[in-house]
């Protein structure tokens, strides 16, 4: 995640989208000067948020760890400014 994040939409992810192969692990790092979260879902309103991965809120200069154990595709966003959004692309 990049500095002003919460205003940067799809780009604030970077790469994004991320191509991984099943059993990859992903880490996030906060660039940004604010907290953020790593959650799984298309956004807000979406029943199924969180339940696949959720970084809870992630400081300045902390990271978040995720291995990717199935094949698929899988949004996700930041539940603080839940217009940053991501995809991982897990072959």
């Amino acid at each position: 995640m990049y500095a002003s994040a919460g205003a940067m939409g799809d780009k604030a992810f970077s790469p994004n989208p991320i191509n991984i192969k099943t059993g990859n692990t992903v880490t996030w790092t906060n660039n940004d000067v604010g907290s953020h979260t790593v959650t799984s879902g298309s956004g807000a309103n979406d029943t199924s948020r969180g339940k696949q991965f959720d970084s809870g809120l992630i400081g300045p200069k902390q990271t978040f760890t995720e291995t990717f154990k199935t094949a698929g595709e899988f949004s996700y966003f930041c539940q603080v400014h839940p217009t940053v959004v991501g995809k991982i692309n897990i072959k």
